[in-house]
C-alpha cells in the first residue's frame, strides 16, 4: 500500500478535547478527536486511552492578564478570590466501532482528576487563607454516530455528519476543604446536564501526497439541565493537515476555535462584582506527532498552545496542554 493510503487508513487519531473552559474547570481548548473517523476506517471495534494534563494558574479578563490582592478592601472577608489554580488531569477511553464506509458510532468515557486552590480575603494579611478541592471521578460520558460520504474516489475527499449526546454522568458533589459545595459547578467532574451535538466535517488524502487535510465544525447545546445551572453553547471549529515523513512517522498541525456563551443559573461562576465570569472565545495552535506500531496501533503525542484567548468576567486560564495517548484497532 502507498504510504500515504495506508497513512490515511492507519494513523490519523491524536487530538482530544477537554471540556469548554470555565472560571475554574476545565482549561482548554477544543480538538479533533479521531482524525481516522474522516476517513474510510476498516470495518470493526477501535479503542483508545489517552491522558491529558493542563494548569490553569494565568487569571485573565478580556484578553489581559490581571492580578488580584486577596488583602483589597474591595473584597470582603473570606470572599473567594480566584489567585492560585485549577490543575485538571483526564484518562479517557474512546471506543469506536465502524460499521461500513459510511457508517460508526463512538463512546467517550472519561476519567477526572481535579485540583483547585483559591485565596480566602482578608485586609490583614496574616489572615488569608486558602480553601481547596479535589475531585477524582468519571465525568460526562459522550455518545455518538457519523455517517460520512465520498465527494471525489479520485483525490479521497469526503465529507460527513456528527451527532450524539453529551450524558448527565459526572458526579456533582465534590466539596471543597472546607466541607462545602464550590459556588462554580464547572468545578465538578459532571456539571448536570445533557447535551445535543451536531456537527460536519471534511477530508482531503490525495493518493501520491504526503499531505492530507481536514476541517469540521462542531456544535454543543444542553437540551436538559438542573434548575440552578445551565451550561452556555459551545462552538467548535477545527481544521488541519498532517504531514507523512515516513510510512510510519507523521506529523500534525491544527488550529482550533472555540466560543463559548456564558453559563446560567445560580451554579454559573461569577466575578466579585456580580458579573458573569464564564465563557468567552479562544483560538489555539496544536501541533503533534503520531508514530504506527505496526499496522494496528499507533502512539501519539500533542501540546495545544492558546495564540489568542479572551474570557467574560475573570477566569484563570492555561498557558498549554498537553495529550499522550496510545490508539489500537482490533
Amino acid at each position: 500500500m502507498h504510504r500515504t493510503a495506508k497513512l490515511a487508513a492507519a494513523l490519523g487519531l491524536t487530538f482530544y478535547s477537554f471540556a469548554a473552559h470555565a472560571a475554574c474547570g476545565s482549561t482548554a481548548c477544543s480538538s479533533n478527536t479521531n482524525w481516522d473517523e474522516h476517513t474510510p476506517q476498516q470495518e470493526g471495534l477501535s479503542a483508545d486511552f489517552r491522558f491529558s494534563y493542563s494548569k490553569a494558574d494565568t487569571l485573565r479578563s478580556g484578553s489581559k492578564k490581571i492580578t488580584v490582592n486577596p488583602t483589597d478592601p474591595a473584597f470582603a472577608p473570606g470572599q473567594e478570590v480566584e489567585n492560585k489554580y485549577t490543575t485538571n488531569k483526564i484518562l479517557s477511553a474512546t471506543f469506536d466501532y465502524t460499521y461500513n464506509e459510511n457508517w460508526g458510532s463512538t463512546i467517550q468515557i472519561p476519567f477526572i482528576t481535579r485540583d483547585h486552590v483559591h485565596s480566602l480575603a482578608n485586609t490583614n494579611p496574616a489572615l488569608v487563607t486558602t480553601d481547596s478541592f479535589h475531585a477524582n471521578s468519571i465525568g460526562d460520558i459522550k455518545i455518538g454516530g457519523r455517517y460520512r460520504w465520498t465527494l471525489d474516489e479520485a483525490t479521497h475527499t469526503g465529507m460527513g455528519l456528527k451527532f450524539g449526546l453529551k450524558l448527565n454522568t459526572g458526579k456533582r458533589n465534590f466539596l471543597l476543604a472546607s466541607g462545602t459545595l464550590p459556588n462554580e459547578m464547572t468545578l465538578q467532574p459532571g456539571n448536570g446536564s445533557t447535551d445535543l451535538i451536531l456537527g460536519i466535517f471534511w477530508q482531503q488524502a490525495v493518493p501520491g501526497s504526503d499531505w492530507s487535510w481536514f476541517a469540521q465544525g462542531i456544535a454543543q447545546s444542553a437540551v436538559k439541565s438542573s434548575p440552578n445551572f445551565r451550561p452556555g453553547n459551545q462552538f467548535n471549529l477545527d481544521a488541519g493537515g498532517r504531514y507523512a515523513f515516513t510510512a510510519d512517522f507523521s506529523g500534525m498541525l491544527q488550529v482550533n476555535v472555540q466560543y463559548n456563551n456564558a453559563d446560567s443559573g445560580a451554579g454559573a461562576a461569577l466575578t466579585p462584582a456580580g458579573a458573569v465570569s464564564s465563557g468567552g472565545r479562544m483560538v489555539s495552535l496544536t501541533p503533534g506527532l503520531n508514530y504506527a506500531l505496526g499496522k494496528d496501533s499507533q502512539l501519539y503525542a500533542l501540546v495545544q498552545i492558546p495564540v489568542y484567548q479572551y474570557m467574560n468576567g475573570e477566569q484563570l486560564t492555561a498557558n498549554y496542554s498537553t495529550t499522550f495517548g496510545l490508539r489500537h484497532h482490533f
